[in-house]
């Protein structure tokens, strides 16, 4: 809760979104982390529907709550540019390499490894690393946008949304207003977008709205019986999922070891997220 406290107090640099120039800083974070808390999986799995299985004991998105304080402490850091309050989630991809001995430690490193000039702003890549016994055993890559307030020029109009041709739906399922509080209790991400309506209008939102990363591992939950020791998993996170809301599930198989997967509001008007699994 500190670091949100901190976030809310961070300023952009000056003229950061004015400058010809891209931000031109190397940042990373490298920690041992000793072995994962089993409590915290069991919590984890809890809200995002997982069942732990001999085969599958580990959901493929868990370790991004490590990875993620790590990414808090990259973004609090002096050194970054941005103002924290406003950033967007754009997209993450989760790489699976080999299953996680839950009996030995884990070490994690995190890096932001670039930046692109956007139509909104500014956008930058964390890419988070995790080894146990100096293997790679899991991989992240995040990219997130940092807006620049000049950037609006009035309503955005986007094209009416359309399922993918082929697509077949896979559940529906209720999300109820807390959901956000729920999964920052596990996560550890407390931005006031997720937590309250009240919290959430104070940052121009009608209601709370659902982390991404939540929407994302309760979707791949859909597929567990599919998932195994090797598993890469993408997705672009489209429009806010606002609480409470029914939600639909959809995959279209284009090939024996890929699924694309979307998951949209009840009546597929609107869609929260794009994915493809690889397994």
């Amino acid at each position: 809760m500190l670091d949100f406290l901190k976030a809310g107090l961070k300023r952009s640099q000056p003229l950061v979104f004015d400058s010809a120039l891209l931000p031109n800083v190397e940042l990373g974070v490298r920690q041992k982390l000793g072995r994962v808390d089993e409590s915290k999986i069991q919590a984890y799995h809890k809200i995002v529907h997982w069942q732990e299985t001999l085969s599958t004991p580990l959901h493929p998105c868990f370790l991004h709550l490590y990875a993620f304080k790590q990414h808090m402490q990259l973004m609090l850091d002096d050194r970054f540019p941005f103002a924290l309050l406003g950033i967007v989630h754009l997209s993450n991809k989760i790489d699976v390499l080999t299953a996680l001995d839950l009996s030995m430690n884990v070490e994690l490193e995190s890096n932001i490894v670039s930046f692109e000039r956007r139509i909104k702003g500014i956008s930058f890549k964390i890419e988070s690393k995790c080894y146990q016994q100096q293997q790679l055993i899991w991989h992240s890559e995040s990219e997130l946008l940092a807006v620049d307030k000049k950037s609006f020029s009035g309503k955005s109009h986007s094209r009416p949304y359309q399922l993918q041709s082929g697509s077949s739906p896979v559940n529906q399922w209720h999300c109820d207003s807390a959901v956000g509080r729920k999964y920052g209790k596990v996560s550890g991400d407390f931005n006031p977008i997720h937590l309250s309506q009240t919290s959430a209008k104070l940052f121009g939102f009608k209601s709370a709205i659902a982390h991404g990363m939540w929407s994302k591992a309760r979707s791949i939950s859909e597929f567990q019986e599919h998932i195994g020791d090797e598993f890469s998993v993408a997705v672009n996170f489209i429009k806010p999922l606002f609480l409470p809301s029914n939600v639909s599930l959809w995959k279209s198989d284009d090939d024996t070891a890929v699924t694309q997967f979307s998951l949209t509001s009840d009546d597929a008007k609107v869609c929260h997220l794009q994915g493809q699994m690889t397994f």
